[in-house]
């Protein structure tokens, strides 16, 4: 079992690049691996509830469903904290099993991990 870290920092801009960040890490987590999502810059957005409703890819993948299973299997979904405040969102403004962290949190995750960015 492998330890991953997914580091998103595109959000309603990208909805390609962000459905398939947490599609690909939700596979990850279907086969067993550790799986950490760190979401920075307007990746933050995606943890904000109801965002995610509607961004798919073109294969028909939904952002929604992958971030829902995520949640399920309490994934940590880490959000920047300074990307977050320039964006006006709240604790109360996030998914369950979504909290916010530091570069410092990054850091210490991808010295362990391996690491995706989108």
């Amino acid at each position: 079992m492998a330890k991953f870290l997914f580091v998103l920092s595109r959000g309603m801009d990208d909805p390609v690049r962000a459905t398939r960040c947490i599609h690909i890490a939700k596979l990850a987590k279907e086969e067993g691996h550790e799986v950490n999502v760190f979401l920075l810059e307007d990746g933050v957005m995606i943890a904000k509830i109801g965002m995610a409703d509607n961004m798919k890819s073109p294969t028909g993948d939904e952002l929604k469903t992958a971030l829902d299973y995520l949640i399920k299997a309490a994934v940590p979904i880490m959000v920047c904290t300074p990307c977050a405040n320039a964006r006006h969102i709240g604790q109360e403004d996030l998914v369950q099993s979504a909290r916010f962290e530091t570069g410092k949190k990054l850091i210490a995750l991808a010295a362990e991990s391996k690491v995706f960015t989108f």
